[in-house]
């Protein structure tokens, strides 16, 4: 197994001094969540995604990237946490994640991302590991504007992710 790169980043999720912005419940921040975890391909059109049969609380998913199937298992701890685990022992690559959602006052949510993965390094003069921060970075900011929009229309409601 090659050096791992760790890094985390906090996403604002509600921003109780913005009046324009609506305010997620806790709840609804959780179902984006999972939802985001059982279909990753819907915030991310790059990925290929198939899901095996899941317990409460925890699924495999099979995630496709170009002509790479990683074997990923997800752990949820409900409306706290959400953990993915792809096995570096027995797979091409390993990387874990772990989204915690942080309420520190009442309705101000946050979520924190942190990640453990397979460090690419420096190719060619390029820092491949700082890209790769700031694209996932970038990914999560984005994951949440698009759970912003699917609870602005009701997609969310209900909806147990898998």
């Amino acid at each position: 197994m090659s050096a791992l790169l760790e890094f985390e980043h906090i996403i604002q999720v509600n921003d109780l001094s913005n009046p324009e912005l609506s305010v997620l419940s806790r709840e609804v921040l959780w179902q984006g969540l999972v939802y985001r975890a059982s279909y990753p391909d819907h915030f991310n059109p790059a990925l290929a995604c198939r899901l095996e049969p899941a317990t409460d609380n925890h699924f495999i998913r099979h995630i496709e990237v170009g002509d790479l199937t990683l074997r990923d298992e997800v752990t949820l701890v409900p409306m706290q946490e959400i953990r993915t685990l792809i096995d570096g022992r027995t797979q091409p690559m390993h990387a874990e994640s772990v989204a915690t959602i942080e309420e520190p006052e009442p309705d101000q949510l946050f979520v924190r991302f942190n990640y453990k993965r397979d460090s690419i390094g420096v190719e060619g003069g390029l820092d491949a590991d700082a890209f790769l921060k700031e694209a996932y970075l970038q990914q999560d900011r984005d994951a949440i504007m698009v759970i912003r929009q699917m609870a602005a229309n009701n997609q969310l409601a209900g909806n147990n992710g898998h």
